[in-house]
């Protein structure tokens, strides 16, 4: 993947502006190359920037994305708790003026938020999250990688992920590069786009 430039992360990001976007992706190597792109982005536009870091990707792989990282300008990464995950420990990202949220990934955050209780306050603050995008004019970006919730649950009761963003878009790797198709139409050519 080459380094993109500020007018393909103007590309990508412009119709994701003021909504809650989900990359829902097909293999795990396509979450590096993602992560490192998204950086970029950051870095191109420049914004403020937040990762929500539930699955501690960024954390474990800092070293892989140093360079991307240090250069985002007033960027911050957020850890969860280690102990008894409370979904009010995010209520302070309802209040942030951060301009790009970056969940990684919905899946741990939902694998965290286990029971019920904690499940419905977890698709309360994410559909508050969407809310605050279109007030603020922000992005809030989230990584998935299955599309329903409550597997572990069964039964016909289960939530798509996917109900949770305004935006859906597949993230496949293919030939080195990542391949983009929105489920929205009209806003990259032939709704895909490869990075």
């Amino acid at each position: 993947m080459s380094i993109p430039t500020k007018e393909e992360a103007s590309r990508f990001l412009d119709p994701l502006r003021g909504s809650l976007t989900i990359l829902l992706l097909h293999d795990i190597q396509a979450k590096t190359r993602l992560s490192r792109f998204l950086l970029r982005c950051a870095n191109l536009q420049p914004m403020d920037t937040t990762v929500l870091d539930a699955d501690a990707f960024y954390c474990t792989n800092i070293d892989r994305f140093a360079e991307d990282a240090q250069s985002v300008a007033k960027a911050e990464l957020l850890l969860l708790p280690e102990k008894d995950f409370e979904v009010n420990s995010l209520l302070p990202l309802l209040s942030s003026r951060r301009e790009l949220l970056i969940i990684d990934d919905l899946n741990s955050l939902y694998s965290l938020a286990s029971d019920g209780r904690k499940s419905h306050q977890l698709t309360i603050l994410m559909k508050l999250l969407s809310r605050n995008a279109k007030l603020n004019d922000s992005w809030v970006i989230a990584t998935a990688y299955r599309a329903e919730l409550g597997a572990k649950q069964g039964g016909a009761s289960q939530r798509s992920l996917t109900s949770l963003g305004d935006l859906l878009v597949e993230t496949d790797l293919r030939e080195g590069s990542l391949q983009l198709r929105a489920r929205f139409k009209g806003l990259w050519p032939n709704d895909e786009l490869d990075i």
